[in-house]
């Protein structure tokens, strides 16, 4: 196990199911990992002088120390990695406090709420505005998922070396002893892929794709040695295919680029459509690491 992967896991809570059930993939994550595990429940500052708006400020502090209470009570004096679990409330945006407690060495992790398609691509959320533009690595743990070892761990890897993607996926493939997916996808559009595939030379892409991966891979391998992996590689929609097949208890890995959240739901980025429909928690994975021993 690589227990300096991260050097603490953040979890942001609300007192919702979803932010509870994210505290509990948060701890399990930080025992594996041996990391520092911190709480964070954020609440607006006050911005004006008027009764009524001291009033909802003050209202929604105390609904996020409600929140951290509540936090504290469901881990039952859990001490993940045998330390101490600190536990805060914060002023701020919920997304701010998160990102400004996020670096390449850390892990934020936020849970998702069950909206709807339409609902979503207009009010957004703090999981998107994280995936789009927080500087360390951002796990988002939507409704319904399941907290404890996933089935599977599937990670999408691009066409140039993302050392961080791999390396985050093969180290939790690791520390939960569970098989990984490496998946390229390449291509998009349908009728392009059938007249490649009638032509013998362009056809080769699936070879030289593959070789491609294997030079990436082999340094991941050797690191980890315990860690098995299939490796797939397929044409057709990115986001469409990094969704296929995925269930409640698996965990998907993929890159990150920073851009804002309102550009990321206008342009469909990678990672903010696979945040915002995957079934299981997903890591998404932005800045380059110190390196690991």
């Amino acid at each position: 196990m690589n227990n300096t992967w991260y050097r603490s896991v953040v979890v942001g809570v609300d007192g919702s199911d979803e932010s509870l059930a994210a505290l509990s993939w948060a701890t399990v994550t930080a025992d594996l990992h041996g990391a520092r595990l911190a709480v964070v429940a954020a609440h607006p500052v006050e911005v004006d002088a008027e009764p009524a708006a001291a009033g909802l400020v003050e209202e929604a502090r105390e609904l996020a120390h409600h929140a951290a209470r509540a936090a504290r009570e469901r881990l039952h004096g859990w001490r993940p990695g045998g330390r101490d679990i600190e536990i805060r409330a914060l002023p701020g945006s919920a997304a701010r406090v998160l990102a400004a407690q996020s670096t390449a060495d850390d892990l934020v992790v936020v849970g998702r709420r069950g909206l709807r398609a339409f609902d979503r691509a207009l009010l957004g959320s703090v999981s998107s505005a994280l995936a789009a533009g927080a500087p360390g690595t951002i796990a988002v743990v939507p409704a319904g998922a399941a907290t404890d070892e996933p089935r599977k761990i599937r990670v999408g890897v691009g066409p140039v070396d993302e050392p961080d993607v791999l390396g985050t996926a093969f180290a939790e493939a690791d520390a939960r002893g569970r098989p990984l997916e490496v998946l390229h996808v390449t291509g998009t559009d349908p009728i392009s892929s059938a007249l490649l595939d009638m032509d013998p030379v362009a056809a080769s892409w699936h070879e030289a794709a593959a070789v491609d991966l294997a030079d990436r891979l082999a340094r991941w391998s050797d690191k980890y040695p315990t860690v098995t992996y299939t490796v797939v590689i397929r044409r057709g929609d990115p986001i469409a295919t990094l969704l296929h097949g995925l269930v409640r208890n698996d965990l998907l890995v993929v890159g990150g680029r920073s851009h804002s959240a309102v550009a990321g739901r206008l342009l469909r980025s990678v990672p903010d459509s696979v945040v915002r429909g995957a079934p299981c928690p997903v890591l998404v994975v932005h800045a380059h690491r110190h390196p690991v021993g």
